[in-house]
């Protein structure tokens, strides 16, 4: 396991006890406007969470959760640390805390069979010194209901609630394996992205459930209404799913809700005051070059090899050339020591193109990438193709 690390003065280690009343105050302060957290809060969260600080001076200075998830990536799954909570105290900021704890966090990570982490950042700079960077293109649509997709559809509708998410969860998967980035949910999970603090409502179109939509039904007329979440796993799922809403919407002024990029909405029912934009983006950071490359599930048909050289400055165990062969649905990763890299990058870009999006020959079309053989580098497209990221999970 990685030891806690010290900088100077700076200690960051797992959470004890000793220090749980000066982990509750750099929350309170940053997020909780300086009051107490709500009791029910830290307990409802304690069996998901893995908590660290950061001390100086015998103080705690700094805070982070990690939330422990899965990852999709195509049909692999991947152990994901979706890094939340990240708070300094007001006065320790700048002291080197938030630099400390990331850079012991991410080698944790590695160390503790966790390859990928991902967060939503406060400040997507910050985060890219230590090796994150953005994926994907979530995109939130807004639609005036004068301006609502005339479709039809003779899918039945199921109207479910939280308790009925044991339906939902088929859908779900095959929705999260056509993509990268998805959290493949716990009951735990579901429990918590369902539990909110208001009534939920779920409309399901088909039995077994091929598309839902997860509403919180507002009272008020001409209001625009949010939908917490929608997934589908085939396009009529989607198009029922459409119908329903467009009923949902006659007495508001419209309904706003996210989509990846590759939803059916934007290629084929966009219009003239509509609004599509990019909103909340995720960053991923792959804590473990060999160990995530090794877990993909590459088509039995693909076969290559290729060798790639990262630059990682914050994990020494990813620095340097690493020889990756597949065939037969396997993935083999060793250091490469008696061959020349057939490419170049950043942890930063290769985190972008293990997850798919961008992809490498878009990121070789940005000069992101360095390219020495092109033989190396078509092998390489083979195992990590374009694939639309994207994560329904807020943390």
């Amino acid at each position: 396991m990685y030891a806690p690390y010290s900088m100077s003065e700076i200690l960051v280690a797992p959470l004890e006890d000793r220090y749980l009343d000066g982990f509750h105050t750099v929350l309170s302060l940053t997020y909780f406007n300086g009051d107490p957290i709500p009791a029910d809060r830290l307990e409802r969260e304690k069996p998901e969470r893995r908590a660290f600080v950061a001390v100086l001076d015998g103080e705690v200075g700094g805070v982070c959760t990690v939330l422990d998830m899965t990852a999709t990536r195509g049909p692999a799954l991947l152990n994901c640390g979706a890094v939340a909570g990240v708070a300094v105290l007001p006065e320790k900021r700048k002291s080197g805390i938030g630099s400390a704890m990331m850079t012991w966090l991410t080698n944790h990570l590695r160390e503790t069979d966790t390859p990928l982490a991902s967060l939503y950042a406060y400040r997507e700079p910050f985060y890219r010194r230590f090796g994150y960077e953005v994926v994907g293109r979530r995109f939130k649509i807004s639609c005036p209901t004068q301006r609502w997709p005339k479709v039809k559809s003779d899918m039945p509708v199921q109207r479910l609630t939280p308790d009925d998410w044991e339906k939902l969860v088929d859908c779900y998967n095959r929705f999260a394996h056509a993509r990268s980035g998805l959290n493949v949910r716990t009951q735990l999970q579901w429990q918590r992205v369902l539990g909110e603090n208001r009534r939920l409502t779920i409309y399901a179109i088909g039995d077994p459930v091929e598309a839902y939509a997860v509403i919180s039904h507002q009272s008020q007329f001409w209001s625009t209404d949010h939908i917490s979440e929608i997934a589908w796993s085939t396009r009529r799922g989607y198009d029922g799913l459409l119908e329903v809403l467009g009923g949902l919407a006659i007495n508001k002024d419209g309904l706003s809700w996210f989509e990846p990029s590759d939803g059916p909405f934007y290629s084929h029912y966009l219009d003239a005051g509509i609004d599509v934009k990019v909103d909340r983006p995720i960053m991923f950071r792959v804590n473990d070059v060999p160990g995530a490359l090794s877990q993909l599930k590459p088509d039995p048909l693909l076969d290559g090899e290729f060798v790639v050289d990262i630059e990682d400055a914050v994990v020494p165990a990813n620095h340097g050339a690493w020889r990756v062969s597949f065939s037969g649905g396997d993935v083999q990763v060793e250091p490469a020591t008696d061959r020349a890299w057939d490419f170049r990058l950043s942890i930063q870009a290769f985190s972008q193109v293990f997850m798919g999006q961008p992809d490498l020959v878009e990121m070789a079309r940005h000069e992101s990438i360095q390219v020495a053989s092109d033989a190396g580098f078509k092998a390489a497209s083979r195992l990590l193709p374009a694939q639309t990221t994207y994560c329904m999970d807020f943390f």
